[in-house]
């Protein structure tokens, strides 16, 4: 008899059926708890959305120079910028934003005047920090895929307000970055103006120093060929000076650019780091080649400021484009070499820096040959004479101030211009409305959601009072457990079949021991009397056992029994004392199962204690 088994698909469906009402009720009382909640509890959540698109440089007016932006570097001030979209998307959600959102809407009175129970009881103020930093989780700001468009939206039980937090929140990013611009133009503004008023009276002043001299060394009506030269050694020695600070500042922003690079992507080890210099900086090609450019670029500068006309020029040009070219493939090489190098970035990032490369290389030697070059003038005209010498200093001073004095003429213009036609960087594409459909909850989704909630909880119901009912279920249970019974009875009144099982067997002493219902064995129990005594009058006596009966009475009655030739008694538990002083006695011990009540524990107990009984297996009545 095997105690322990597994499920089969057949065994599923047998509980189902047998459970089908306990997982009807589950199922219907969950979809209807869902429901219940859908309609009568949830609070539907409306969402309200503003579509705008980014303009990028849109406070820019047309004329804008991009020159402005090296010039600004060249002279050591920080011009105002475009900020870029992250930036703005995080400026929309900034406190002065949400704190002028927060008092327009009187959100902090409304929020103290509709907290719940037990906010109340607590003494808990809800304060306007709170609300700002609950509207800066709840507003959703993103990038549309693939666009400039950006979607601002905002979740709230009030569809009104929902619609008016998202379009005020537009409208004060609006005036709070409008703020910021301006805030940022005056202070380019004053830096500008502060080195313009100082540059302007250095200005003033070599304007005066160089006309005093040319007064006082009789040099003002001076046009001989010598003269023009001087002017054009000057005008082109100031032009080289200019190149050599704005060289600077663009090799500075290069160099940042590089150093980003490397530090956010590339990641360099120090292997690589010396590889690049080794293979740069060290006795290699590379080396050689910046060495010629220098040489060639001083020879053809030279050229041009002497012998403009010289056919050799065209030849030193073709030559130094060769070299630059020759330059850039070496450096690819060096670094297309380097697997550990391309294995770390793509191809796109590499391709940048090593143009950044090639250009810083170029810029040396550019630089280079801008140096010599003012060594060259330099000394040319200091052998010529000592108040040509003085005056030619003079002029190259008074050539830079002119320069840098209308390169901030210039920055001072394009911003003014610039705050002038200030635009807002975002166009709006789709105003903000009030929404009349919620969001949440989704009724269709909450209904299929409850009703798969449903069927498990359905299935779950079943399966665990399945495994809490200890009792025997079903014929095809007791029989896989405990094999098939002797006698099976339709029901509890179908006694006949053990009055003929008794008669055929000729027992003339036997007990009836039921595991199950009190009343059952009762009425079963009279109803085998009952026909026992119609087939034979007043041969067969029929005994009941009784649990706390007085002993003398209990002896009495067994002596009884054991003197009577035909009778049987019946037991209602087999841990009757009763049972234990007439077993002996008994020819037969008839043991009836009782279908959903009898307790298979039982049910094993009593056959491991009986040899060879009688099994009777009454079914439930349907």
């Amino acid at each position: 008899m095997e105690e322990e088994r597994e499920l089969t698909f057949s065994d599923i469906l047998r509980i189902f059926k047998r459970r089908k009402w306990t997982f009807l009720i589950i199922f219907l009382l969950t979809i209807f708890l869902t429901a219940f909640y859908l309609f009568f509890v949830a609070t539907p959540t409306y969402e309200a959305k503003q579509v705008i698109e980014y303009k990028s440089s849109s406070s820019q007016p047309s004329v804008s120079l991009g020159s402005m932006s090296s010039a600004a570097n060249l002279l050591g001030i920080s011009q105002p910028s475009d900020s870029g979209l992250t930036t703005e998307i995080e400026r929309m959600k900034a406190d002065w934003v949400l704190a002028n959102v927060v008092k327009e809407l009187n959100l902090v009175e409304k929020a103290n005047e509709n907290k719940g129970l037990i906010a109340t009881l607590r003494g808990t103020e809800v304060t306007e920090r709170d609300l700002i930093d609950s509207l800066k989780e709840g507003i959703n700001i993103q990038n549309v895929q693939d666009t400039n468009m950006i979607e601002i939206s905002y979740q709230s039980s009030d569809p009104t307000m929902a619609a008016s937090v998202v379009s005020l929140v537009y409208s004060y990013y609006t005036d709070y970055a409008k703020n910021l611009y301006f805030e940022d133009s005056q202070s380019y503004l004053n830096q500008v103006e502060t080195l313009f008023e100082d540059v302007s009276q250095q200005y003033d002043q070599i304007n005066k120093e160089v006309l005093d001299f040319q007064t006082k060394n009789k040099l003002l009506a001076s046009s001989s060929t010598s003269s023009q030269t001087f002017d054009s050694l000057i005008s082109y020695y100031s032009e080289t000076y200019m190149n050599i600070l704005k060289l600077d500042a663009d090799k500075n922003q290069l160099e940042i650019r590089k150093q980003a690079i490397e530090n956010n992507i590339f990641k360099l080890s120090p292997e690589t780091k010396e590889f690049i210099l080794t293979n740069t900086e060290k006795d290699t090609p590379v080396k050689d080649i910046k060495s010629k450019l220098v040489s060639d670029r001083i020879e053809l500068e030279t050229l041009k400021l002497n012998s403009p006309s010289s056919p050799k020029i065209g030849a030193l040009e073709a030559e130094i484009t060769v070299l630059e070219n020759e330059l850039e493939n070496n450096l690819e090489a060096i670094f297309s070499n380097d697997l550990n190098f391309l294995a770390s970035i793509d191809m796109g990032t590499f391709n940048e820096y090593t143009g950044i490369i090639t250009q810083l290389q170029l810029f040396d030697v550019t630089k280079q040959v801008y140096e010599n070059m003012l060594q060259v003038i330099d000394d040319e005209i200091s052998k010529s004479s000592p108040i040509l010498y003085e005056y030619f200093l003079l002029k190259q001073q008074q050539t830079i101030l002119q320069a840098r004095y209308n390169t901030l003429l210039s920055a001072l213009e394009q911003e003014r211009m610039k705050a002038s036609l200030y635009d807002n960087k975002f166009k709006v594409i789709t105003s903000a409305y009030i929404p009349e459909n919620p969001v949440s909850p989704n009724t269709t989704l909450t209904l299929a959601i409850g009703g798969v909630l449903a069927i498990f909880l359905g299935i779950l119901g079943v399966f665990v009072k399945e495994a809490n009912d200890k009792t025997v279920k079903d014929l095809y249970e007791f029989e896989s457990l405990f094999g098939v019974p002797d006698i099976i009875l339709d029901d509890s009144n179908d006694a006949e079949k053990i009055v003929n099982y008794v008669y055929k067997k000729d027992f003339k002493k036997f007990g009836l021991l039921f595991l199950g219902n009190f009343s059952v064995a009762q009425n079963l129990s009279q109803r085998i009397y009952n026909i026992l005594n119609t087939v034979k009058p007043n041969k067969t006596e029929y005994f009941t056992s009784k649990e706390n009966e007085d002993y003398k009475e209990k002896f009495e009655k067994f002596e009884k029994f054991k003197n009577t030739n035909e009778a049987f008694i019946m037991f209602d538990n087999f841990n009757n004392s009763d049972y234990i002083l007439y077993r002996d006695d008994l020819e037969k011990i008839i043991i009836f199962i009782e279908e959903k009540t009898t307790n298979l524990e039982d049910i094993k107990e009593i056959l491991k204690k009986e040899k060879d009984p009688t099994v009777v297996y009454v079914k439930k009545k349907r």
